[in-house]
């Protein structure tokens, strides 16, 4: 994880840059992981359902008062569910080939 010093008001200040969005992209990883665990349904069919879910729940943050449905975090959100179906996949096609 990157770190950024920033210089303000005379004194440094450590920041995590978008902690939110790397929130996200991890949440939504160990979500799709979780729930491919538990229903065993397609990757596909699986990856398609949590993206409408991340979608709603950005489109539904950006209509409360106290939150914002941002796209960089439904962005995350997609990344950590590929990231997720990529190496289930690739775990599957090498499983296959060692038999």
């Amino acid at each position: 994880m990157a770190l950024v010093w920033l210089y303000s008001t005379n004194e440094l200040t450590l920041q995590l840059p978008k902690l939110d969005s790397i929130g996200h992209f991890l949440g939504f990883f160990f979500l799709t992981w979780l729930l491919s665990a538990l229903l065993k349904q397609p990757l596909f069919n699986l990856a398609m359902c949590l993206t409408f879910y991340a979608a709603l729940t950005e489109v539904g943050q950006h209509y409360l008062g106290f939150r914002n449905g941002e796209f960089r975090d439904f962005v995350a959100d997609i990344l950590g569910i590929a990231l997720f179906v990529t190496v289930k996949y690739v775990w599957i096609k090498f499983s296959e080939s060692k038999q």
